[in-house]
């Protein structure tokens, strides 16, 4: 149906099995991708570019999610600050050691996005903003 590929209900399972099915065809069709494509060194290094830069942008949606709500409520303030100080030695290791660019850059990256989750809990505690009236999503609502 036209549903099943409406961007609004992407991750929006309705059957565990149909999840776990999904997952497992895009393991199998990037393991073939990355078996057949092993001896190329431009698909290895931007594969693993690509791997490193997700990481990097993992605390992304917490940010934008925090900016939303202008509110951190609920969030892990010691899970922040545990990322921070991760990926903060991380990105230290990774400069000593001379490892190669992608990782310090990805790595500073993640630490940009720590830090500026952290201004967010001490700009919305300290100086909280206007509440943001949340409109119900219609699948969300249950009859009464």
């Amino acid at each position: 149906s036209v549903a099943d590929f409406d961007l609004n209900y992407f991750w929006h399972w309705s059957k565990f099995t149909d999840y776990v099915q999904c997952v497992l065809t895009f393991t199998c069709v990037t393991g073939y991708i990355t078996y057949l494509w092993l001896d190329s060194s431009l698909f290895v290094e931007t594969l693993g570019f690509l791997a490193v830069f997700t990481e990097a942008m993992l605390g992304v949606p917490q940010l934008y999610r925090n900016y939303q709500n202008r509110s951190t409520e609920g969030m892990s303030v010691k899970m922040v600050l545990m990322w921070t100080s991760g990926d903060t030695f991380k990105t230290v290791y990774f400069i000593l050691n001379q490892a190669p660019f992608q990782f310090s850059i990805c790595g500073l990256l993640q630490v940009f996005v720590d830090i500026a989750i952290l201004l967010q809990v001490y700009l919305y505690s300290y100086y909280p903003q206007k509440p943001v009236s949340h409109t119900a999503h219609p699948a969300s609502t249950k009859a009464l």
